[in-house]
């Protein structure tokens, strides 16, 4: 059933993207972005695209995002979604090597790939997921923009060495693209999904 999630994922980020969305910058709300959904920051992107799944297909009306952790009083599970054959507990983050004007995002391969705890990296959600408490299947979901001078694959191929040599090992990978999105500089990308083995 990841799987499914996964590929509907994808979908829903070309579907909401068509909708020419435009983001503001944080900091600055008047400032406004290119129309798109790539610069759009993690909770709201994830946000929308699961509203969109909604939409799209009723076997995801029990997505819920921003769930408590059961013992972590102040951490926050980006997408819960009871399916009908499992609790998948989803840890997602983006990989944008790219700013909104094209500028190179410095300190994106820390968000992916540091190995200490409070740097908020993917590495980190790993352990998260795994003293969470959850009863389910507990899921790292990565989706990212790729780029020809910044290839979106060896930067996913990073993460895999690390995070099985280090932190855990997974039963299952799945992956999806997504294309044609209206950012001048966010077009394409790929949705990944790694199931984490608790055996």
């Amino acid at each position: 059933m990841i799987s499914e999630f996964i590929s509907h994922f994808a979908k829903c980020i070309e579907i909401v993207d068509a909708k020419a969305p435009q983001a503001s910058n944080a900091r600055k709300p008047d400032i406004k972005y290119s129309p798109g959904i790539g610069p759009f920051q993690e909770k709201k992107l994830i946000k929308m695209v699961t509203d969109e799944m909604k939409n799209q297909n009723q076997i995801f009306d029990s997505i819920v995002t921003e769930e408590k952790y059961p013992n972590l009083s102040r951490k926050k599970l980006d997408i819960y979604w009871q399916s009908d054959e499992n609790n998948y507990f989803i840890e997602a983050k983006a990989m944008r090597r790219l700013r909104n004007n094209g500028t190179p995002e410095e300190f994106i391969m820390v968000d992916l790939l540091s190995p200490y705890e409070g740097d908020g990296s993917v590495l980190g959600d790993i352990k998260k997921l795994l003293n969470s408490g959850f009863q389910g299947k507990k899921v790292i979901m990565i989706y990212g923009y790729d780029y020809d001078e910044w290839p979106l694959d060896i930067a996913i191929d990073c993460f895999e060495v690390l995070a099985e040599r280090h932190f855990c090992k997974f039963s299952e990978k799945y992956q999806h693209k997504f294309n044609n999105l209206i950012h001048p500089h966010h077009k394409k990308g790929e949705v990944y999904a790694w199931v984490i083995d608790e055996k």
